[in-house]
């Protein structure tokens, strides 16, 4: 980058329109909104530090994905977070929206596991194709077309039992 001015222009505008992508991402593991903050920050805190080093605006969609996931995956396995809680103390944050938490086929799809859970998210809620999921998570694609297929038979499953 050429200025330090230019360098927090780009910032800022891959920042308004990625937030809310990194967001949902961390969402969907962490599964509350103070953790999902956290890990946020600390992705568009490396992407700052990384944002030279990325090969223009076609890399940053891809390269925030996989950031968000390998962050949320090093929080979920730290001891720091395996020994603390939420409180129920904590005010609500601004920065949220509502990502239909309360709906039925959220909850079902927050039970997913992981490893169907992120490309069920990815393709339905921010309309990623399946090639773009493949090459961000660094799979076949035929991989992903399986992981859909099956979260799909799952949430058919969870939907089918009691309500969430």
């Amino acid at each position: 980058m050429a200025a330090e001015s230019e360098k927090q222009a780009v910032f800022r505008q891959a920042y308004d329109t990625y937030s809310k992508l990194v967001y949902s991402i961390a969402y969907s593991y962490m599964k509350n909104r103070y953790d999902s903050n956290d890990v946020m920050q600390d992705v568009f805190f490396k992407f700052y530090s990384q944002l030279d080093e990325l090969d223009g605006e076609s890399s940053y969609k891809p390269w925030l994905i996989a950031v968000t996931a390998n962050t949320c995956r090093t929080v979920l396995r730290s001891s720091w977070f395996t020994r603390t809680f939420l409180t129920d103390e904590i005010e609500e944050g601004s920065y949220e929206e509502n990502f239909g938490e309360q709906s039925d086929l959220f909850c079902a799809v927050m039970r997913l596991p992981e490893k169907e859970r992120l490309p069920v998210h990815l393709h339905y809620y921010e309309g990623c194709s399946v090639k773009e999921i493949a090459d961000t998570l660094k799979m076949n694609e035929s991989t992903v077309r399986v992981r859909l297929m099956r979260g799909r038979e799952k949430l058919k499953k969870l939907l089918k039992e009691e309500p969430v």
